[in-house]
């Protein structure tokens, strides 16, 4: 197409207009000016417990637009923020899933840093006996449960010291059948399309199953073998079939906020502690950090439905008590986008440090001082909390009636008029009753003074414990 109008020559403007224009080749427009935004980088090495009073941001100027611009991260010269930072996508395993990372671990001295607070894992149904596999898991109910009640049950009391408890009405999680554990410390799920059979032991569970049952876990798990039967001629398989967990929860306790506090955690935040490496986690503050009212906060970091989440709470505050400074670390691991290891059940508190650099941080720095407490301290303590708090309950909502009661009427029959009709154990007191019954099934006996701290010492010392609904079980065993 011929132009009229050739670049680069004179032409009058209008026609009986002398005045004179020039074609000219059309300039693209200059960029605008770049914004500014700030990015967090790396202080020094081991800050003192990574405070957030040095500073630690710079100016990266970069385009409106999210194109073609190559920024340089000043953390990456530091050893623990260059990658692949020894991270969960070092190691990858074969799963059914695909490839799936492998939780990072930090090699360390076992001074006992964390605890498991819940495990889930399964196996499939074959694993009760070889004629289970052939049967449909959603409509052989009352195979699958004869199998539960008579091999499963068995197992469960060897490792933790407590078995089977009601069966639900329904079950969940997309099973179809479910088994309560005894005194609500987990569930038996069965009933599910992948023919596999799932067992939780919640944070009750793990507080107060038999003593060395991750040890015995861990040996059931990895027990499948198979062998030629001399007498029959075939080949026989023991021990669970595709074992594998699924969830696993790990805590670390301070009861005095020592190490780790709410505000710690969110200073730590600020200087890249939880910096996993691509985009930064999700961070979430809940309960009333503007006004702290002895409710307790929360801490979180991730996302609850992703494979690794992170809380700090108020423990102590949670349980009742407004002015305990008892906080608790949490991390969750999920098998949904990860392998979990077995040998986590051996070695907790390396994926502990692991999740995290700030958690091996602190453990360099502190060394043999940063260890949980044992879990019969954890037991009592929160015991003891649940206790006073709700004798204080108790007191406020209805002290004025009970003393005005007890001046005309006798202690016993005081205490037989104002009880409940249903013999029902209180929200609250609900592990305190657990702690005890299981101390029961592991043959511990109670005593109304303290002779050893070494087990479950939680109604130790109280008063009136014999005069108590437990009284048929003092010294039963």
């Amino acid at each position: 197409m011929n132009n009229k109008y050739p670049k680069g020559k004179s032409y009058p403007k209008s026609q009986g207009n002398t005045e004179t224009r020039t074609e000219t080749t059309l300039k693209k427009p200059v960029q605008k000016t770049t914004q500014t935004r700030k990015n967090t980088v790396e202080s020094p090495k081991f800050p003192q417990f990574f405070s957030a009073e040095s500073s630690r941001l710079t100016d990266f100027s970069t385009p409106i637009y999210n194109m073609g611009v190559t920024t340089f991260d000043s953390r990456l010269k530091y050893d623990e923020f260059t990658f692949p930072r020894r991270l969960d996508n070092c190691k990858m395993v074969l799963t059914e899933k695909g490839n799936v990372p492998v939780l990072h671990s930090v090699p360390c001295d076992e001074y006992g840093i964390a605890s498991h607070d819940w495990v889930t894992f399964g196996f499939c149904q074959s694993t009760l006996g070889q004629e289970y596999y052939s049967l449909d898991p959603m409509t052989a109910d009352s195979e699958l449960t004869y199998g539960i009640e008579t091999f499963l049950d068995h197992h469960l009391h060897e490792i933790f010291g407590f078995g089977l408890g009601e069966k639900r009405a329904n079950g969940m999680h997309n099973y179809k059948f479910a088994y309560e554990l005894q005194d609500k410390m987990g569930m038996v799920l069965y009933g599910h399309s992948s023919r596999r059979i799932s067992i939780q032991i919640n944070g009750t569970g793990c507080a107060l199953a038999r003593k060395g049952w991750e040890v015995r876990l861990y040996q059931y798990l990895t027990s499948y073998q198979k062998f030629y039967d001399s007498q029959t001629g075939f080949l026989k398989e023991t021990g669970p079939r595709e074992p594998k967990i699924t969830r696993v929860d790990l805590a670390y306790d301070d009861f005095d906020g020592q190490y780790i506090t709410v505000d710690q955690a969110d200073e730590w935040d600020d200087v890249g502690g939880f910096w996993c490496g691509g985009r930064q986690p999700k961070i979430e503050k809940i309960g009333p950090w503007k006004r702290p009212n002895g409710k307790g906060r929360t801490f979180a970091v991730g996302d609850r439905t992703s494979g690794k989440y992170c809380r700090f709470y108020e423990r102590g505050k949670k349980e009742g008590s407004p002015l305990s400074p008892w906080v608790r670390a949490e991390v969750e691991f999920k098998s949904k986008d990860r392998y979990i290891p077995l040998d986590i059940l051996l070695s907790p508190s390396q994926y502990f440090l692991g999740a995290y650099p700030c958690f091996e941080w602190l453990a360099k720095q502190l060394e043999k001082d940063f260890c949980t407490p044992e879990k019969t301290k954890v037991v009592k303590k929160q015991s003891e909390i649940s206790w006073d708090k709700a004798i204080d309950v108790l007191k406020v909502q209805f002290g004025k009636y009970i003393r005005q009661f007890a001046k005309v009427v006798e202690p016993q029959e005081l205490i037989n008029m104002i009880s409940s009709d249903k013999d029902e154990v209180p929200k609250r007191l609900k592990f305190s009753h657990a702690a005890v019954m299981q101390s029961i099934r592991l043959n511990q006996h109670f005593e109304t003074k303290p002779t050893s701290l070494e087990e479950m010492p939680l109604f130790v010392g109280k008063p009136l414990v014999n005069m108590s609904a437990y009284k048929e079980f003092v010294h039963a065993i």
